[in-house]
């Protein structure tokens, strides 16, 4: 038999752990915890509890699922309660004793009845297999022999389903231990066979002690308030905080007295201070756009990421938004009342708001500008008004803000009077342009308006011969307001066509391949909670049809929309059939993407022709936007043959 691809040769003994060998010179690896003593793996009490009583009463089970984020120790358990059901202390309570003969051997790694796979490399259909024959031979050394799945969740799906017999019914010297970090990744068939076990992140007071405890013992010198800020920034990871504490230590590595401080995490991770991201607040809360501007702009000349820079500020809003809704919280009482000057709904928008720069902000050509539109936005916005009749408290000086003149919303009289653009419907039904005298204006419940002068109808009736008694005569109704359903009430097609720009650049951020498919569509007509996309290849449609793309897209238009939709793609040509109470279109006019279209109503030459030039032109569009698309798909780029 060729060596195995799984895990290498049967007497090649297991990596050695963080104990054994050569002295490990990072935190995180050297205080790996090695017992399930409380003082060493912290903050998994009721896990730690469970597998103590199982092990006591020799009741551990065949297969064991650990689950959880990053960090909080998934791994670790596995290999002590690979220890524990090993050790050979008389006591079930001391287990694992580290002292005994087997507990030496497991950590030296000079045995291979403890094995630990990396899914992630291993995880095809051949390595299961291997794996599946060598569960059926006996422990060479130990009493039990443990199988360590590490990122189980890459497993594929062949794999899978022929690792589930094996795992329902392993032989009784064998026990299985995963660990993922994404365990709706997995089969239900294999999470149905194991005791599921969910790890939570390691809660702030918990991590404060094991990193105080550690640093006492490397003899670090390190503040409070510093310990507390590397907690918070670990966010319930103890090996992220190890690794910054690690960091830390080498900070001011040659100074004898040297102590760690705040300042100097704050300065290690590009954070800003508490009163800066207030100061942003307060600035929010004043509508005063320059002081928010100046203390952003401060912040980034000292250097300062602004993507640190807005998660705090969201971390901010975040205590906020519990303070204001009667929850506790850590912040100092000048903080706090920032709290007393939103409304529950204003912080909630704000921190909707703010939480999704961070994309953005990553990926923008100057990192700081959508952070920067976020507070102008935010600080011109109605969701930022203080309370009425409110001086506020750290600014005794200044006339209460609500007598502060504010941006004038529009009213339906004003939005009627407005010219009438060219929506993005329109420019589908009629790509080579329509006159703007008779595209009608659109009111904000969605509805449109008839605009001056006589309607289509009135005109085809006009010009039309009169029908006879034996033909009935066709009428165009209007078509009614969409039906709420899920929560989709007021969404139009037009406030979707303003957003499509905005929602093919978010779905991009996900997937590449869908963003090339929407570039070949627009949004139809919304009705009943589903919106309905038109496209002109049957391709595009069919692909936008399938599970897993309409998902992508539906998550994003229902962020962006904050109700929840359903999406259905059709060709354009099938628009017009589909779309509820929509009048006969009376146009020959072509449809961007495909030929001119044809409707059950023939229009009157002397009011409606083809525009051949327009069709030229939409031509030309869809060749380039075809080209596009092929380049978002293969990841291209163009050839400078110069």
């Amino acid at each position: 038999m060729s060596a195995p691809s799984l895990f290498g040769p049967e007497e090649a003994p297991a990596a050695p752990p963080a104990s054994a060998g050569s002295e490990p010179t990072t935190l995180y690896r050297k205080y790996r915890p090695q017992s399930f003593d409380d003082r060493d793996l912290v903050g998994q009490e009721p896990i730690v509890r469970t597998l103590r009583n199982a092990i006591r009463l020799d009741r551990v089970a065949h297969a064991y699922l650990f689950c959880g984020p990053r960090g909080t120790g998934k791994t670790t358990t596995a290999r002590i309660l690979a220890r524990a059901v090993n050790c050979l202390d008389p006591d079930p309570d001391r287990r694992p004793c580290n002292a005994c003969a087997n507990c030496e051997a497991i950590a030296r790694g000079a045995t291979t009845d403890i094995v630990e796979i990396d899914a992630a490399s291993n995880r095809g259909i051949d390595d299961i297999r291997d794996l599946r024959e060598r569960v059926k031979y006996a422990p060479s050394q130990l009493r039990v022999k443990f199988y360590i799945v590490d990122e189980a969740h890459q497993i594929t799906g062949a794999a899978a389903n022929a690792f589930l017999k094996t795992l329902e019914e392993p032989p009784v010297h064998t026990r299985f231990v995963l660990a993922t970090t994404d365990p709706e990744e997995l089969l239900p068939t294999i999470v149905s066979r194991c005791q599921r076990f969910d790890f939570r992140r390691i809660g702030s007071d918990a991590m404060v002690g094991r990193l105080r405890d550690i640093a006492e013992r490397e003899q670090i010198a390190i503040d409070d308030a510093a310990l507390q800020m590397v907690a918070r920034h670990a966010t319930g990871s103890l090996r992220d905080g190890l690794g910054l504490l690690d960091q830390l230590a080498l900070l001011d590595a040659g100074t004898a007295s040297a102590t760690v401080t705040a300042d100097d995490v704050r300065a290690l991770l590009g954070l800003s201070r508490l009163d800066r991201v207030a100061g942003i607040v307060r600035g929010v809360a004043d509508h005063d756009v320059a002081a928010a501007l100046e203390v952003v702009n401060a912040a980034i000349e000292q250097g300062e990421d602004p993507r640190q820079l807005n998660r705090q500020l969201v971390a901010l809003l975040r205590q906020l938004l519990h303070r204001r809704a009667g929850a506790t919280s850590d912040l100092d009482e000048a903080t706090a009342a920032l709290a007393d000057r939103f409304e529950l709904t204003q912080l909630a928008d704000l921190a909707r708001r703010f939480g999704e720069l961070d994309f953005s902000i990553r990926h923008a050509p100057y990192p700081a500008l959508p952070l920067e539109v976020a507070v102008v936005e935010a600080c011109l916005s109605d969701t930022a008004a203080p309370r009425r009749n409110e001086i506020a408290p750290d600014r005794p000086n200044e006339p209460a803000q609500a007598n502060r003149p504010r941006p004038t919303r529009p009213t339906p009289t004003d939005e009627a009077e407005r010219p009438p653009t060219t929506r993005l419907r329109d420019r589908i039904r009629n790509p080579a342009g329509a006159d703007t005298d008779s595209t009608p204006a659109v009111r904000p419940s969605g509805r449109p308006t008839p605009a001056a002068g006589p309607s289509a109808v009135e005109t085809r009736a006009v010009a039309a011969p009169a029908p006879s008694r034996e033909e009935p005569v066709l009428q165009a109704p209007t078509r009614p307001a969409p039906t709420a359903h899920n929560g989709t009430e007021g969404i139009t097609v037009e406030q979707l066509a303003e957003l499509w720009p905005r929602i093919r650049q978010d779905v991009k951020a996900v997937n590449r391949r869908v963003e090339a498919l929407l570039s070949e569509a627009d949004p139809a007509f919304v009705v009943a909670g589903t919106v309905t996309i038109a496209t002109p290849y049957p391709f595009h449609r069919d692909k936008l049809n399938t599970d897993d793309v309409r998902a992508v897209v539906e998550s994003v238009v229902g962020r962006l929309t904050r109700q929840s939709v359903r999406i259905t793609c059709v060709l354009r040509e099938e628009v017009d059939r589909l779309a509820p109470g929509d009048p006969p279109v009376a146009s020959h006019a072509p449809v961007r993407g495909g030929a001119p279209r044809e409707t059950d109503v023939d229009p009157a030459p002397a009011i409606v022709e083809e525009s051949t030039e327009g069709y030229e032109l939409a031509a030309a569009d869809l060749d380039e936007a075809r080209l596009r698309a092929a380049m978002n798909i293969f990841d291209a780029e163009p050839i400078d043959e110069s």
